[in-house]
């Protein structure tokens, strides 16, 4: 009878214990409290002095934040208009993963723990989305209030 136990708790456990590669990607990126902050590279001018990093967080959302990385300091970033649908996040069939676009195809060429290769096969660019270490340093936005010159109205508050 303890030989039926032993088995079938080892065949619980090895069961309970498998991912497919979706699911291992997916714990990866969501590393903290299922939250995730990644810095993003990709080959342009001054990459040495700015970037974003995206924080993923659970249910596929997402938020963008403008990194200074001289400075090590992050500010929340929001393209304008706001567009509540852009900001998500996916990983389908294994390997395609999602972001900022729900339409783009970026193919996952390979990740471990700190780094994950991208490839565009629209743009034929090659990405990079490095895990943050250390201190986010993310700072409050700025709250600037427009005044519409005409009526003398306040116009919708930016976050800068």
């Amino acid at each position: 009878m303890n030989f039926k136990i032993i088995i079938s708790f080892f065949t619980f456990f090895l069961f309970a214990n498998c991912r497919g590669p979706k699911e291992k990607l997916e714990s990866i990126i969501l590393y903290q409290d299922s939250i995730g902050y990644w810095n993003y590279e990709w080959p342009r001018e001054r990459a040495e002095y700015y970037g974003f990093t995206f924080k993923f967080m659970k249910k596929n959302k997402l938020q963008k934040f403008s990194f200074n990385k001289v400075k090590n300091k992050r500010w929340a970033w929001n393209d304008y208009p706001f567009d509540e649908s852009i900001y998500r996040w996916g990983v389908a069939d294994d390997s395609i993963f999602t972001f900022m676009n729900y339409n783009s195809k970026i193919k996952v060429m390979k990740y471990n723990n700190d780094t994950i290769w991208l490839y565009d096969p629209e743009t034929k660019c090659k990405n990079l989305l490095i895990k943050v270490r250390g201190s986010l340093n993310i700072q409050k936005p700025i709250e600037i209030k427009g005044i519409n010159g005409d009526t003398g109205e306040e116009i919708q508050s930016l976050d800068i």
